[in-house]
């Protein structure tokens, strides 16, 4: 149960500060999005969809074991991301659209990341005090 716990609390402080990173630093962002999302798809794509996988593999096998409301909680926030790690390495071409297009709209960029950063603050309340 320690696993979702910490699980739970490194996600949600990882997920709340970047967004409020790119809430706060957005004419930086908007520099470093191009730099980051390339025409071809680059290694840290690959090397993070690896990552992504052995994480919700191993979140997935913790889950079995201990079973509850909080680890379901946990497990699907991991699945999601796989999810949408997973997007990004076999549609990177349409992934970079769209993120690129996100950045041209700051109020809808404003709105996901600040999203994002709920559901981290959730999590992270979640891993603190549960």
């Amino acid at each position: 149960m320690d696993y979702f716990k910490y699980l739970s609390v490194i996600l949600g402080f990882l997920m709340t500060a970047f967004g409020l990173w790119v809430v706060l630093g957005l004419v930086w962002w908007k520099t470093m999005v191009a730099k980051l999302y390339p025409e071809q798809k680059p290694r840290w794509v690959a090397v993070l969809g690896a990552g992504m996988l052995v994480l919700a593999a191993w979140t997935g096998y913790e889950f079995l074991k201990h079973a509850s409301v909080y680890a379901f909680a946990v497990t699907a926030v991991v699945g999601l991301s796989l999810l949408k790690t997973l997007l990004l390495f076999f549609f990177y071409k349409n992934m970079r659209t769209i993120v690129l297009a996100l950045m041209t709209e700051e109020l809808a960029l404003r709105v996901v990341m600040l999203s994002s950063a709920a559901i981290g603050a959730a999590l992270l309340m979640l891993g603190l005090f549960f």
